[in-house]
């Protein structure tokens, strides 16, 4: 191709200029540019770089352990006695640091820790004087014995009532053990002597209640062994119980609102600020204000103070009834104003239409008029063509599925394959009905989960 180009312009291959090749030399490689890549942009390129793999990341010790060049801290053999024993028994064990020769015989570090409850104990002689009234049931030898158990086991109940073994035949509950111990303990430490007395505790050892105690077991106990059936039914209770709740709190929004509408102040202030241009510009910017603080539902619905300049709510709700009547009268009448004055065409077509309508029922008999599909609309007609199914009833999306199921279970499409003026009427009305009957099932199921509830609350069958 390109020999023949040459022959037609007479071109000798050997005039052609040669493009002058450069040497290339060792220290040329580095300074080379890389070629163009034609595939995608030199900027998007370079983001790319190179296909080298990333470098293996390994983790390493951040820390080294240090070697402790110090002198080791010397441990003692030292002997201790625990003041908890009254054997005097002496023990041994390792001391952390040097030990003083005063030390060597030191308290046990942990002796702090042994504790007891100080329990008030008493003689026959107070017993007689003093105890032996508060119950006939009670002798000497059992209380002392419960006493005794008591300090050694420190007050567990559980322990106490499981070792307790008076020989005699009566059988003492838990509940009886507690109420002889705190009676017994109150009425020794109202007795004491000197000015010592702790009022706190004794009022809480007497208010001890025996019959409270065992009450709260049984509801214990009830609440252990309830049903299933029975924890759904508080759990029912308890969602409706939200939702009253919720539903007061909109009431009260809604209350605290109206009370805002109604008992607003009267205006004292003058009008001559209003007035002019600026003053009206204030006064709309205001009102615009007030208005979208008023969208802003409040969290908690506070009920609104009533000043001393407040109208009374019966004059108040006198007065908007009143503007109520006003408003009402004043559109009928522009209404027959507008009947009589402005609507004088809408008369005359309606008279047209009228006088066209007898015509044709003096002329067509009925059949005629349906054969034909002759109909006189007396409701207002939407202009344009517009298919009849367009006019048929349409529900709620909630609604309109259960619609299409009872229409699915009648073996009916949802829309008429035939809609005539006729079909679609009587299809308007099946649709009506069917909404109507899931309405009423709905309340039906609604009020007979209510009365089932009702009935197990009560135990009826």
């Amino acid at each position: 191709m390109a020999s023949d180009i040459l022959d037609v312009f007479n071109i000798k291959e050997e005039a052609r200029v040669q493009p002058k090749k450069h040497a290339r030399s060792d220290n040329d490689f580095g300074s080379q540019s890389k070629k163009k890549k034609h595939a995608m942009s030199r900027e998007l390129y370079n983001l790319i770089g190179s296909n080298l793999p990333p470098v293996a990341v390994e983790k390493g010790f951040k820390f080294k352990d240090k070697i402790n060049s110090g002198k080791a801290s010397p441990w003692v053999w030292a002997p201790f006695k625990n003041e908890a024993r009254s054997d005097e028994l002496e023990l041994h064990h390792w001391v952390k640091g040097p030990v003083a020769p005063s030390d060597e015989r030191r308290s046990y570090n942990f002796a702090k820790y042994n504790t007891s409850l100080d329990i008030p104990s008493f003689s026959k002689e107070e017993y007689d004087e003093k105890l032996k009234d508060l119950s006939e049931d009670w002798t000497f030898e059992e209380t002392k014995f419960l006493f005794d158990l008591a300090k050694d086991y420190d007050l567990r109940w559980a322990v106490v009532y499981d070792r307790y073994e008076f020989h005699n035949d009566k059988h003492r509950s838990l509940e009886d053990l507690k109420e002889r111990l705190y009676s017994v303990s109150a009425k020794l430490l109202n007795s004491n002597p000197d000015g010592t007395r702790d009022v706190a505790l004794i009022k809480g050892l007497e208010s001890f209640d025996k019959k409270q105690e065992l009450e709260r077991k049984q509801y214990l106990n009830r609440l252990i062994h309830r049903a299933p059936t029975e924890i759904a039914e508080e759990e029912s209770l308890v969602i409706e119980a939200r939702k009253f709740e919720l539903a007061a709190k909109k009431m009260l929004m809604e209350r605290a609102q109206l009370l805002q509408l109604l008992d607003s102040p009267q205006s004292s202030a003058s009008i001559e600020q209003y007035t002019t241009s600026s003053g009206l510009t204030q006064l709309y910017n205001s009102l615009m204000t007030v208005d979208k603080s008023k969208k802003r539902k409040p969290e908690v619905p506070v009920p609104p103070q009533l000043g001393p300049n407040a109208i009374p709510h019966t004059q108040q709700i006198q007065q908007a009834q009143q503007q109520h009547l006003m408003r009402q009268r004043q559109g009928k009448k522009s209404s027959l104003s507008q009947k009589l004055y402005g609507g004088k065409q809408e008369i005359s077509q309606q008279q047209v239409q009228s006088e066209v309508w007898q015509l044709l029922q003096s002329k067509l008999t009925a059949e005629e008029m349906e054969v034909y599909g002759l109909r006189f609309h007396d409701e207002k007609l939407q202009p344009g063509v517009y298919i009849r199914s367009q006019k048929l009833s349409s529900f709620k999306p909630a609604v309109q599925a259960k619609v299409a199921e009872v229409l699915n279970e009648l073996q009916i499409s949802m829309k008429p394959t035939l809609p005539t003026a006729n079909v679609c009427s009587k299809f308007d009305q099946l649709l009506q009905s069917i909404a109507t009957l899931i309405d009423l099932k709905k309340q039906t199921d609604k009020l007979s989960g209510e009365v089932a509830l009702i009935k197990s609350q009560k135990g009826i069958e």
